[in-house]
């Protein structure tokens, strides 16, 4: 399958999703949908590293078509309500444009996402942010 999602750690707070080419909007959203149904489930804050580095190009071959946005836009309000730090692994320079793009719309919603170029910087983020959310010790 063009996108597998794995826990990253023992301990299951934090899944890694790794897209590589060719992908289709289905695969994608069928994934983000079983990554909404475990967070839902859990009691506690689920970061995850989306790991772009084989795999961001966009089926229909430009973000900015319309039934692009469109999915863009449906995949975003499948993200609405999580609360858990996202590292984005290896996003091209379009991609980061577009996100810029949005933040200056949104910065809230989007505020809990940051960039990585490589997957070794991305847990290195995201554990980090992911301390944060851990219980205060009793």
């Amino acid at each position: 399958m063009a996108i597998e999602l794995f826990w990253d750690n023992d301990e299951k707070t934090v899944m890694l999703c790794e897209i590589k080419n060719p992908w289709t909007w289905n695969q994608l959203f069928s994934t983000l949908e079983k990554i909404k149904q475990v967070t839902d489930r859990s009691t506690h804050t689920i970061g995850a590293i989306l790991d772009l580095t084989d795999g961001a190009s966009v089926p229909g071959g430009s973000i900015f078509n319309p039934t692009t946005l469109g999915y863009a836009k449906k995949m975003f309000q499948m993200g609405e309500g999580g609360t858990g730090p996202i590292v984005v692994v290896g996003a091209s320079p379009m991609i980061r444009t577009v996100y810029n793009a949005a933040l200056t719309i949104d910065r809230e919603k989007l505020s809990h996402f940051t960039f990585a170029k490589a997957l070794d910087e991305g847990r290195e983020i995201i554990y980090e942010k992911m301390r944060q959310y851990a219980p205060p010790a009793i």
